[in-house]
């Protein structure tokens, strides 16, 4: 199959096997790969009422059939699992070079079942694959482990937070990439499994190579075309969306107790690439290059974690913000939610400061603080409930749903609680890409939602990077995979795949134990009429209409058969 290796591994850590088996084309056909493919291979691993962090919980590596092609920001690759921080499926886009490293090994799927008796790590070289002894690497935080790695291939491991089954805690590759939210780092540490290190020689085929290479040059113009794109990440990266947010009042800070920052200007991409001399560090065939590092090889923080240690926590001093994000990478943990966990202790204990916040933020990364948990259960837990900021248990970023009214929709509605990644519209709504919409108003949202939330599915399991969304649309998607595989998907085809990705994830959290009840926002966001609850409560009605859900929340029967679900549960 072209743009699919046909290769999915199975490994069981727990009686040290490793076993092959082709990939259905069923399943790529229909689920493309990555995230959909993650999510397919869920349904025939994982029971949904399964503890996160037991053996059984798979944890699935996957690439796509565009990962490391010559397409602009190819070179992503998921990972998926049951997240122990929210008890939702659970899929994570990564950048880096990992994915691209994956799938010149030859690999669609890489899933990993069971517990080792003793820390292990997976060492993958084309068609070998080992599981090896990595005892001499536990207790190790990501940077030394991949220094002492690298030079058998590409890095993707685990800190101390993983191995200590820190909740927020991720996977860490190439060094700076984390691998986005949701507690995958814990319940890699549930396995005793340190790393994944891969190297791959094989060579991607494409069908149709002339038409193929004249569709990635398309791309890199409508990339080039795109002022997002082209003038704001690659000039900045992806922090230059500091300021336009702050002066749109919708920069939240003090753990969403104001709209705005008063030193934004101080945190802004603009202010960061004249103090540091910022440097692009790309993932595997970018042209933009959003994330950055100082002249000396050091990562300079990405929007989320500015947001997340500056205005969060009510913090202008970037000193300070690079210290605490330094920490989450080398530790492995998700700079969100550990904001999230330290803003709300600080609501709570208005006294903290800053020296020691970096002492908790230290403790979170050992295990050792009562924060561990998330923010979520630690307010619950001790009756503070009225500052949690957490959809499905996952903590919102420093996008405001009270400004930007898609978003709130897509945050109650997200398969995996309170994510940007799911359905960024703040594209639309404040960036005016692919189209301006209205951010203050619900009208005509759930419907737009839900397009968008299909195209993201699609887009995470091309393997594409998710800013691509902001130049690219599901026609060039449609021909680059086509030319690619020599599959005639039509563009309806391709966004009906992802909304089966998205309505068989919503499935598996059903069975899971979420409800209805939980496609909603925090109480603090309908405080003072800030959103409308009954124009909120309304377009949750419309959404689950235009999805063909009842008004549960529950996928019909129809909309099952109609998607071929019946079939895959």
């Amino acid at each position: 199959m072209y743009g699919w290796t046909g290769r999915t591994v199975i490994l069981d850590l727990g009686d040290n096997s490793v076993t092959e088996t082709k990939t259905k084309k069923t399943y790529a056909e229909q689920f493309i790969g990555g995230r959909g493919l993650g999510c397919r291979l869920m349904q025939d691993f994982a029971d949904p009422e399964l503890d996160p962090l037991s053996p059984e919980n798979p944890l699935i590596f996957a690439t796509g059939p565009l990962t490391g092609t010559s397409v602009p920001m190819s070179g992503h690759f998921t990972i998926t699992s049951k997240s122990p921080l929210t008890s939702t499926i659970f899929s994570t886009n990564a950048g880096g070079y990992f994915g691209a490293e994956l799938k010149f090994a030859g690999i669609d799927a890489l899933v990993i079942t069971g517990k080792a008796e003793k820390p292990v790590y997976v060492s993958i070289y084309d068609e070998e694959v080992e599981i090896l002894p990595a005892e001499h690497l536990w207790g190790k935080n990501t940077a030394e482990t991949t220094a002492l790695l690298e030079d058998k291939g590409k890095v993707a491991c685990i800190g101390k937070a993983g191995e200590t089954l820190v909740s927020m805690a991720n996977i860490v590759n190439d060094r700076i990439y984390t691998s986005g939210r949701g507690g995958h780092g814990a319940v890699a540490g549930s396995k005793n499994l340190k790393a994944i290190v891969v190297k791959g020689t094989n060579k991607i085929e494409v069908t149709n190579p002339e038409e193929f290479e004249i569709l990635v040059e398309k791309t890199k113009k409508l990339l080039t075309a795109s002022p997002p794109a082209s003038k704001g990440l690659k000039k900045y990266g992806n922090s230059v969306i500091a300021d336009l947010l702050n002066y749109m009042g919708t920069l939240p800070s003090m753990n969403f107790r104001e709209k705005t920052f008063h030193n934004a200007e101080k945190l802004s991409g603009e202010e960061l690439n004249h103090t540091f001399n910022l440097k692009e560090a790309p993932c595997y065939a970018c042209p933009i290059g959003c994330k950055r590092t100082d002249p000396d090889g050091r990562p300079v923080p990405d929007y989320d974690s500015i947001w997340a240690f500056g205005p969060n926590i009510g913090n202008d001093d970037i000193g300070l913000v690079r210290e605490l994000d330094k920490l989450c990478i080398d530790y492995g943990l998700d700079p969100i939610s550990v904001s999230a966990a330290i803003a709300s202790y600080m609501e709570i204990k208005p006294w903290i400061t800053m020296e020691e916040v970096k002492e908790i933020a230290t403790e979170i990364g050992e295990g050792t603080h009562y924060v561990c948990k998330g923010s979520h259960d630690y307010l619950y837990s001790t009756g503070k409930e009225e500052c949690d900021t957490a959809v499905k248990g996952l903590e919102i970023p420093g996008y405001d749903p009270r400004e930007i009214k898609g978003m709130a929709i897509a945050y109650a509605t997200s398969n995996t609680g309170g994510s940007h990644l799911s359905a960024f519209m703040v594209g639309p709504e404040i960036m005016g890409k692919p189209m301006l919409l209205e951010r203050e108003k619900f009208d005509g949202k759930a419907a737009l939602v839900l397009y968008f939330q299909d195209l993201t599915a699609v887009i995470d399991s091309l393997v594409m990077c998710p800013f691509t969304m902001l130049a690219v649309g599901e026609v060039d998607f449609t021909a680059l995979l086509n030319n690619l595989t020599g599959e005639k998907y039509s563009a309806e085809e391709l966004l009906r795949a992802g909304e089966r990705i998205f309505n068989m994830e919503r499935m598996f959290n059903l069975k899971a134990g979420i409800t209805s009840e939980d496609d909603t926002l925090p109480e603090r966001f309908f405080e003072n009429n800030d959103i409308d609850r009954s124009g909120f409560k309304k377009t949750i009605m419309d959404y689950y209409h235009f999805r063909g859900w009842n008004t549960e929340g529950v996928p019909e029967n129809e909309k099952l058969k109609e998607l071929d679900i019946e079939n895959n549960k």
